[in-house]
């Protein structure tokens, strides 16, 4: 009997260190920053991808909204946030891409203060016109616009919005301007266009396809450098004019610093996520290109998103506080 005691504690001796090195498994619900008000199309989606993460991470997921300020108040706080994995955020193209070249003090360094995961899904742009112009395509209205005496009123969604941008682009490649007037989202930008207080807007897919439905303002062109479904019949602005791709994409990211195994296991689950058949045809519906492009596709994208943009931004002048 003494012998099986000492055996019996020497085994658990044994056993310890490696008990305690297997950490328990954090269980803990994840916070995902959204820094665009609830009901908008990056809020849906990330609502969506969530609900297939949380099992796949065998944690729950809390969608936390933080509107305000382009995308930044979220954006700092996720920068803040304790790199655990206990706190996502849905990183937003203007946010990390465009964003440091318009604004003084964002409260965080978009190269510095962010572990990217994966890119998730993109929305393509579409230029609309009022009904008034008289211009059925590219070629047509760039003819308008050249001709036009004074430069027209062209709404946009935000000052610094990815569509403000490529409609800014699109201008420079045509050789002309426009006046730009800045909403306080999509929706007011395309009321005013349907009123013809605006004649032009670049407004992304969600918001624009009812506009194109009711026949209350005409396509000319999208913004990706394929046609899309969501917008059929419409040609790219890229098969005018090479290389012209403005999408409004969002990712999957953390606070600079997370863990190796973490950042990869969230990975595999957002690409796990996405192979389901179910999610991308949601995505669809919404008006959202999906993808799955892993960590270093995503910073790829950042970092040549971010040498495009900004030179664009200086050679054309826009300046925010």
């Amino acid at each position: 009997m003494r012998r099986l005691l000492l055996a019996a504690i020497a085994a658990a001796a044994i056993a310890a260190p490696a008990a305690a090195q297997e950490a328990p498994r954090d269980t803990r619900p994840i916070r995902w920053l959204v820094g665009l008000p609830a009901g908008s199309g990056p809020d849906m989606l990330t609502r969506l991808l969530a609900e297939r993460l949380s099992p796949l991470l065998g944690r729950a997921i809390v969608v936390e909204n933080r509107p305000g300020a382009a995308g930044n108040l979220a954006a700092a706080a996720l920068a803040r946030a304790a790199p655990d994995g206990a706190t996502l955020g849905t990183l937003l193209a203007a946010t990390v891409a465009i964003n440091r070249h318009l604004y003084r003090d964002l409260g965080f360094d978009p190269a510095r203060d962010f572990t990217p995961i994966s890119h998730f899904a993109s929305f393509p742009g579409v230029l609309l016109v009022h009904p008034s112009v008289p211009a059925e395509t590219l070629a047509g209205f760039a003819d308008w616009v050249r001709a036009l005496p004074q430069p027209p009123l062209c709404g946009t969604g935000g000052a610094g919005v990815v569509p403000h941008l490529a409609a800014a682009w699109l201008m420079r490649e045509i050789g002309a301007r426009c006046e730009f007037v800045h909403y306080r989202g999509s929706p007011e930008a395309q009321r005013d266009l349907i009123a013809g207080r605006v004649l032009v807007l670049v407004d992304g897919i969600p918001t624009a396809r009812a506009t194109l439905a009711g026949g209350l303002a005409r396509g000319i062109a999208v913004t990706s450098l394929q046609p899309i479904a969501q917008a059929p019949g419409l040609p790219p602005v890229a098969a005018t004019y090479p290389g012209f791709e403005a999408l409004s994409w969002i990712a999957v990211g953390a606070p600079a610093g997370l863990p190796e195994p973490l950042a990869a296991r969230i990975e595999a689950a957002v690409a796990e996520a996405m192979a389901d058949s179910d999610l991308p045809a949601r995505f669809r519906a919404i008006g959202a290109e999906p993808a799955a492009s892993g960590r270093a596709a995503l910073a790829a994208r950042i970092a040549a998103e971010d040498a495009r943009w900004g030179a664009l931004v200086r050679e054309v002048g826009i300046t925010l506080e």
